[in-house]
């Protein structure tokens, strides 16, 4: 065994440098802890330890050829070297992250083994409560909250023997599609820098794409999994509703009533399937503070391979514009299906409304999200929003006025389409379609603010056509988040400019396993259409901006 002696660096090492970030966002915000590149080196071991998978470093630890003290340095120094640029981590938890693996390690020693995280360093986005640690959920209301306690998940991933590094940017409570909050600044794109990881879970998606961290945890109401994961190059997991406890996560804030009863999950980002697989075995349990977890129906123990899977695709749903680039992605994806054998066919839902499916979505957020807002509120927000939101179907029903009828039609269409869905997907082992319209765009600006939500009226360009910006960020995502079954975004493809190109592989409720096998099985033969990082795990334009 390689061990590497280790020593905490002085307190003046950790003084954070709050400088602008590269899209001149300042950085304001609480102490993060982070050292800066100049008081870390990086070494040679370093730069090949931080592009190892979760699942690898797992084994290696375990197998003590890698201890985890020299796994968690080298993904500081990968921080310390990259999140100036990108601004994907918000706080560092250096000293008991160092405390945890040296008792990893000694544990080793002893021959016991935690569990199948044990060493290994994770994130978790910025929503996610943390036993002693700052979480803000981007909210200057939460900017000095410490929870007493952690949120289900984390304590999940700390009792298999994970160590949670650092906290990852996020929206302001979640509630955009990028990733930006007064308090840390905009989290930035590692293939370039100009342009957006997506939202909520950006910080997530971009940590793990420079391979700052190795698994990440997010969250998705709307596509904040999928989005982010599509945008970055790399996997992303939505599970089926309700097989991840959400408790202590925010929304809702501390000591508020969690308003959010359907289509919200946790989930994780990571650089392969497998990494994926292992983050969903570790969550999808019950625990001592939350039994109503839902099971999984069981896991084959057989790997799926693609000869005769069927395979259904779509490009263009519900009639919202997708770009040349991502309709490319589609046809090379299907070819390459087809000629390893499985059965692929252009097809959509029977009886499904996709209209409808989309102002459910706004329905149940409007009523449930903005349960104690009164209808006069309602009506005056409808005011001050509807011009932004006439044409966009999931988006025109979150102000409308609440009652106990109202909310009943939304729970019963809401099962109407999931049977529609549920029906359809019987007949296959995927569905393929578009996460977004286009791959990552260019930082956009809000308009103005409402409460705490950015407002959006500049529209964002779909191959020179203008569409509305929150039908290009949700569209695609939020069908899926009210049929609520399980859903991986794949990095399937890259532009001619090189930037990756991500689809949604759709599985039924509860076969999370299934679909996780068929994107297991599609790996390989998507590494070959989606893009390469460089040794530091950094896209070709990202690393050129930034040298």
């Amino acid at each position: 065994m390689n061990t590497l002696k280790h020593t905490l660096p002085g307190s003046s090492v950790l003084t954070a440098a709050l400088t602008p970030n590269a899209s001149g966002n300042s950085m304001p915000g609480p102490h993060r802890a982070i050292p800066s590149s100049d008081s870390w080196p990086v070494s040679e071991q370093d730069t090949q330890i931080v592009t190892l998978t979760a699942s690898d470093l797992a084994r290696k630890i375990q197998a003590r050829e890698l201890s985890s003290v020299q796994v968690v340095r080298a993904f500081v120094s990968q921080i310390a070297r990259y999140n100036e640029d990108f601004n994907a981590i918000v706080v560092l938890d250096l000293n008991a992250a160092m405390e945890r693996a040296q008792a990893a390690d000694q544990a080793l020693g002893r021959g016991e083994i935690w569990g199948p995280l044990h060493g290994v360093p994770v994130t978790v986005k910025d929503t996610y409560a943390t036993r002693g640690l700052r979480t803000t959920a981007g909210s200057s209301d939460l900017a000095n909250y410490v929870p007493e306690n952690d949120a289900v998940a984390v304590a999940l991933l700390r009792q298999a023997g994970a160590i949670v590094l650092a906290k990852t940017n996020a929206a302001t409570l979640a509630m955009d599609m990028q990733t930006t909050n007064t308090l840390f600044g905009t989290t930035n794109n590692p293939w370039n820098v100009k342009l957006t990881t997506g939202g909520s879970s950006g910080g997530c998606a971009a940590a793990v794409a420079s391979h700052m961290s190795p698994l990440s945890f997010g969250s998705d109401l709307a596509g904040s999994i999928r989005l982010p994961a599509a945008y970055t190059g790399v996997w992303g997991l939505r599970p089926t509703l309700g097989v991840v406890s959400m408790l202590g996560h925010i929304p809702p804030k501390p000591d508020e009533v969690d308003g959010i009863r359907t289509m919200a999950v946790l989930g994780p980002l990571a650089n392969s399937v497998e990494d994926l697989e292992l983050a969903l075995s570790v969550l999808a349990r019950t625990s001592p503070e939350d039994a109503t977890v839902a099971p999984l129906h069981p896991r084959s123990a057989q790997p799926v391979a693609l000869t005769g899977l069927k395979i259904a695709y779509a490009v263009e749903l519900g009639g919202m514009p997708v770009g040349v680039d991502v309709k490319k992605a589609i046809e090379q994806v299907v070819d390459a299906l087809r000629a390893a054998g499985a059965i692929v066919e252009k097809a959509e839902p029977q009886g499904f409304s996709y209209q409808r499916t989309w102002e459910t979505w706004g329905a149940l957020v409007g009523m449930q999200g903005g349960y104690e807002r009164s209808n006069l509120a309602r009506r005056i927000g409808r005011l001050f929003a509807g011009k932004s939101v006439k044409d966009i179907p999931h988006q025109r029903r979150i102000l409308d006025p609440i009652s106990v009828e109202s909310y009943m039609r939304a729970l019963t269409e809401q099962a109407q389409q999931t049977n529609a869905m549920e029906r359809f997907l019987i007949g296959y082992d995927a569905w393929i379609v578009p996460v977004s319209p286009v791959p990552a765009f260019a930082h956009h600006k809000h308009s103005r603010t409402f409460g705490i939500f950015n407002v959006y009226d500049e529209p964002l360009s779909v191959d020179g056509k203008a569409v509305p910006y929150y039908n290009v960020t949700q569209s695609y995502t939020t069908l899926f988040s009210v049929t609520e079954g399980p859903v991986v975004s794949i990095p399937a493809s890259q532009t001619a400019q090189g930037l990756p190109v991500g689809l949604q592989l759709v599985g039924r409720r509860f076969e999370d396993w299934h679909l996780l096998s068929v994107a297991k099985a599609m790996e390989p033969l998507l590494a070959r259409l989606r893009p390469n990082r460089g040794a530091n795990g950094i896209g070709a334009l990202g690393a050129a901006i930034n040298e």
